[in-house]
């Protein structure tokens, strides 16, 4: 759900305000929902993008009323949640998930702020006035959040709970999950859902929404784990959600088909193993008018965000435009598969669309599980082109226009045939036609402008066809940019001369660091140059242009990909 739905979502559920008392199924979707357009500062302002890596920029502020009951958690707490590693909180839960590339120690928790009126007192006003006069509180108490943060406001009690661009009230004891799931729509992650049609979470949810136990943006409805400070710790993300923020390696991902294969067996490494490397999601296209239309596949144990799930386990979803609820949203959600006998559970094969996939073995003590993967997809058009089809194994690419004409010269190709023969045998061409040879034996008798197309259209059969050379995940850079690259999750996009200049600076890092250290460890530049920091701990040494151009460019990835 992004920014516009969120907001639609929460101004029909204020309007229902009678709801919000005593309604336990009310309560628990504002609980999963109220907070779902929280903002995340980032260098480019306060705004939902992909892909993402970088520092959250909030200001969390505490603050009690009068009557306040003792607090469950001090400010150490808090901050300890928000912003420190090692507390298995909100930060730890983020660094994880974007291994490394979020970080947490730019937000600001403040607070206690006495606001001077009773619990009561703050219950009775409107949303906006309570959130007001926290902030006014923080002020009276010398703090001024900066203009670049966001605000979350957390009260002690529990009196009320909402969301707005930028800004969000909530209690001083919510779980790891809670904000691992709104913190995920700041970052612009829409709900999860499931392809199931008879699920609906509650009376408001969409059909299937969420529908996916093994993706945090469907918590309310996922595995989890407990944590000793802090509640209860979701599951990480799945595949597709991963795949569209930046936080997968180019190198564990794999498009069947863009190699021109029919077929692959595929071992997959755990998607949410700590250990770097192996091929963690297949994407499989199958649609050719719609590259951005495909399904993946995942493996999921307990290890790591996992450890909450119950087993090992194949996952497959489709990653499509539109809801059950909408089918007209541009926006691009996944649905975890499921198999609609039994007990519906989640499908781990499947065969529809041309494409088949079967489970060879899973293999949890090592972390692996072995698929197949059977399309026709390298098989298959770009948009524009059909199979000519001169043959009904003839699946070379032209315009409709020319499958057309192919068609009827086969309809007509005993009219053009001596009826006594020749010098070429039976199928010898009456004077001014000549064989088509469009394959090898083609001898159809065409014009010769015929025969000159077919000799053509052979030749570039190669670039009409295997839509899946171009399928390349929801970072697709817009045309005129291509992915920086400057490490393995970079999927900003930029020009290309830019991405030379960071494959140099990449190749010359180490003639540019102090042979000696420095301040800052082995990796001190040497004077006139800067860390380049395009990403979290980007500290390859350039020149000061650079650094500014890369943050430059971060602030523009969202703008630069293809869909949203």
């Amino acid at each position: 759900m992004f920014r516009a739905e969120i907001l639609a979502r929460i101004n029909e559920i204020i309007g229902r305000s009678i709801l919000c008392q005593g309604d336990q199924a009310m309560k628990h979707h504002l609980q999963t929902a109220m907070l779902a357009v929280l903002i995340l500062g980032s260098a480019s302002g306060l705004g939902a993008q992909h892909p993402f890596r970088g520092s959250l920029l909030w200001s969390v502020l505490l603050c009690d009323y009068t009557d306040s009951p003792a607090s469950p958690r001090s400010p150490a707490d808090v901050r300890d949640m928000f912003t420190t590693l090692g507390t298995d909180g909100v930060a730890d839960y983020w660094s994880r998930a974007s291994r490394q590339g979020i970080v947490s120690n730019r937000i600001e928790v403040r607070g206690f702020f006495r606001v001077n009126q009773t619990v009561a007192v703050a219950t009775a006003k409107g949303r906006w006035d309570r959130f007001n006069d926290c902030v006014s509180a923080a002020a009276s108490g010398g703090y001024t959040p900066p203009a670049a943060n966001g605000i979350i406001v957390m009260t002690n009690p529990n009196i009320d709970l909402w969301g707005a661009p930028g800004r969000a009230f909530a209690a001083i004891d919510h779980d790891v999950g809670a904000f691992g799931h709104e913190v995920g729509h700041g970052l612009g992650f829409n709900h999860s859902f499931s392809d199931d049609p008879t699920y609906r979470n509650a009376p408001w949810a969409q059909i299937g929404e969420y529908g996916d136990p093994w993706d945090v943006m469907s918590y309310g409805n996922v595995f989890g784990r407990p944590t000793a400070r802090f509640g209860s710790s979701p599951v990480g993300h799945n595949g597709p959600h991963l795949d569209r923020i930046g936080w997968l390696p180019r190198n564990e991902i794999v498009t069947f088909g863009g190699d021109g294969a029919a077929s692959h067996t595929y071992t997959l490494t755990a998607l949410h193993d700590a250990t770097p490397g192996g091929i963690r999601l297949v994407r499989i296209p199958f649609d050719p008018g719609d590259l951005f239309h495909y399904y993946t596949v995942e493996f999921r144990m307990g290890r790591d965000q996992d450890t909450g799930i119950p087993a090992a386990i194949v996952l497959l979803h489709e990653v499509r435009r539109g809801t059950p609820g909408d089918p007209t949203n541009t926006q691009y959600f996944s649905f975890l598969m499921i198999d609609p006998t039994g007990s519906r559970p989640p499908r781990s094969s499947l065969n529809a669309n041309g494409v088949t996939v079967s489970v060879l073995g899973i293999d949890a003590v090592a972390g692996r599980a072995t698929v197949s993967v059977t399309g026709n997809i390298a098989q298959r058009c770009l948009q524009g082109f059909v199979w000519r089809e001169a043959r009904p194994s003839d699946h070379v690419c032209v315009t409709g226009a020319v499958r057309t004409e192919t068609r009827q010269e086969n309809q007509l190709a005993g009219s053009r045939r001596s009826p006594n023969g020749g010098a070429f045998g039976p199928n010898t061409c009456l004077q001014g036609f000549v064989w088509r040879e469009a394959f090898p034996n083609d001898q159809v008798c065409v014009l010769g402008a015929s025969r000159t197309r077919a000799a053509s259209d052979n030749a570039a059969a190669a670039s009409r066809a295997n839509p899946a050379r171009f399928v390349f995940g929801p970072n697709t850079c817009k045309a005129g940019y291509v992915w920086r690259e400057a490490d393995g999750m970079d999927y900003v996009c930029v020009s290309g001369a830019t991405r030379d200049d960071t494959r140099q600076e990449n190749a010359l890092a180490s003639t540019r660091r102090s042979p000696t250290g420095g301040p800052f460890g082995p990796n001190t530049c040497l004077q006139g140059f800067v860390w380049r920091e395009a990403f979290p701990g980007d500290q390859v040494c350039v020149l000061g242009a650079s650094r500014t151009r890369a943050a430059a460019d971060n602030g523009q990835a969202a703008s630069r990909v293809e869909k949203p």
